[in-house]
């Protein structure tokens, strides 16, 4: 097995597709199957499930991505070791963070003061696993992720898994976002009852796993009867700022960086979100990424 049939197998996993994957490799899907099937005989094994549904991995395939993926991931920090040596002028940051907007504005105003030479600047917003997966498998070098007491021993057992340290920044009181219209706009606090009456709008999760979650409160049909799922920022404060529906989260609405129209209003007896960034254990943070994080902590904390 080749280290690029190593690529590929982790690529159909990450996209949960043999379609997506094969465009994202800029392969045909005939040329990158024939690639499987041959790891497949080489082996004497079936990494994937095929089925009208999609793909996954079977028990020999989770086991052989375990194996595989720190091959890769060696194979791609000797890259980024010898790409740096190339051009250690070269300002490098990558980061992947759920969809929050202070995440946004940290990028922005550390983009603003970069001097004028050469750089390679990536911000990616994802849900959840898709984030621990980009650190994970070194895609990006920072993460940027909320965990909350009820939430944080599954997650802190994935990052365990993974390789990954969590790396706490700022503790933050659930609050509730809405338009600034809505009926309980004018509240000091919310409850929970109050807000079954209103829609709930939340994140799609690639995972479909609440304990990956963005929301303070993730709910679910038993909970919430009427629910409404987005993909992405732009689109959840559309859906806010010209309905009655309501999400939850940090709260943190940095100016010009989320819908003028929304506020957020504090969140009775839930517990605290903890905002953190997650990065490889054996990979030290950068100067650049420790800058990032600084920001992180000054644009949260004074928001709230």
């Amino acid at each position: 097995m080749t280290l690029l049939q190593m690529y590929y197998i982790l690529e159909i996993d990450r996209s949960g597709s043999m379609n997506k994957a094969a465009q994202r490799l800029f392969l045909s899907q005939s040329a990158l199957s024939s690639a499987i099937l041959e790891v497949e005989r080489e082996l004497g094994i079936t990494v994937f499930h095929r089925s009208n549904r999609g793909i996954s991995l079977t028990e020999d395939g989770k086991e052989l991505v375990a194996q595989i993926t720190p091959l890769v991931e060696q194979s791609r920090k000797l890259s980024r070791y010898y790409s740096r040596r190339k051009g250690k002028d070269w300002q490098r940051l990558s980061v992947a963070a759920q969809r929050y907007p202070f995440c946004a504005r940290a990028f922005v105003e550390l983009l603003q003061d970069l001097g004028p030479g050469p750089m390679q600047m990536s911000l990616k917003e994802l849900d959840m696993s898709a984030v621990i997966r980009e650190v994970a498998l070194g895609e990006s070098e920072l993460g940027v992720l909320f965990v909350s007491d009820l939430t944080e021993h599954a997650v802190f057992r994935t990052l365990e898994e993974s390789g990954l340290s969590f790396q706490p920044l700022v503790r933050l009181k659930p609050r509730v976002f809405m338009r600034k219209g809505h009926p309980l706009a004018g509240e000091p606090s919310v409850t929970m009852e109050q807000l079954k009456a209103y829609p709930h709008v939340v994140f799609a999760q690639s995972e479909g796993d609440l304990n990956f979650a963005e929301e303070a409160v993730p709910g679910s049909g038993s909970d919430f009867e009427r629910m409404v799922t987005v993909s992405d920022r732009a689109t959840i404060y559309n859906v806010m700022a010209h309905t009655d529906c309501v999400s939850t989260g940090s709260g943190v609405l940095p100016p010009g960086y989320a819908d003028e129209n929304l506020v957020s209003v504090p969140l009775e007896g839930q517990q605290d979100m903890r905002l953190g960034c997650i990065h490889r254990r054996s990979v030290p943070l950068t100067e650049l990424e420790r800058a990032f994080v600084e920001r992180l902590k000054a644009i949260t904390k004074e928001m709230k």
